[in-house]
């Protein structure tokens, strides 16, 4: 089976768009995340808890499966590696991980006296916040690499082309064709 898998022309292609997807998913995702973390971790910002309960409720009632198939078609992204990475980027769960951590970790005064002493909410994002986040940082990004390396079913819908299958795809061909 080995010899097969290693024959295989594509496996190097499929290797190549997993760590891709994994890399830039990642990436995109944190960067989403830690930034809607952080602004839900601000006591000062406004409508805090209706936009909060409006995240949560996505959680709880998802658009499903052909809406969500409606949307990637209409935005053209069908057969593209945005198709791979959008819709993991944006997870309300990991967000309200890193809101629970940057309020409970970051000390609001430390805050304050960054204030005080003429720091924006940009470099106080940058500069306080995310050094002490480095603990949620990890987990955060460690959940997104593992989401993206396990990525199968985007692929399965939303691409046909085969030059932008992961990894996961070559190989069920692969099990399929030997089957």
């Amino acid at each position: 089976n080995y010899i097969k898998v290693f024959n295989e022309p594509s496996i190097g292609r499929g290797y190549l768009n997993t760590i891709f997807y994994t890399f830039i998913g990642t990436v995109i995702g944190l960067i989403l995340q830690l930034s809607a973390g952080y602004a839900f971790s601000r006591r000062d910002m406004r409508f805090r808890g209706f936009l909060t309960w409006v995240y949560v409720l996505t959680m709880f009632v998802s658009g499903g499966f052909i809406p969500t198939y409606l949307v990637i078609k209409n935005l053209n992204m069908l057969n593209t590696i945005w198709s791979m990475i959008i819709p993991g980027c944006m997870s309300v769960y990991n967000i309200i991980i890193i809101r629970t951590f940057m309020s409970s970790t970051v000390a609001w005064e430390l805050q304050e006296a960054a204030m005080l002493d003429g720091c924006g909410d940009i470099r106080m994002f940058f500069r306080i916040v995310l050094p002490l986040s480095a603990p949620v940082i990890g987990v955060m990004a460690l959940y997104g690499i593992v989401g993206y390396w396990n990525s199968y079913f985007n692929a399965l819908v939303y691409v046909t082309n085969s030059d932008l299958h992961p990894l996961q795809m070559i190989m069920k061909k692969i099990l399929v064709n030997n089957d």
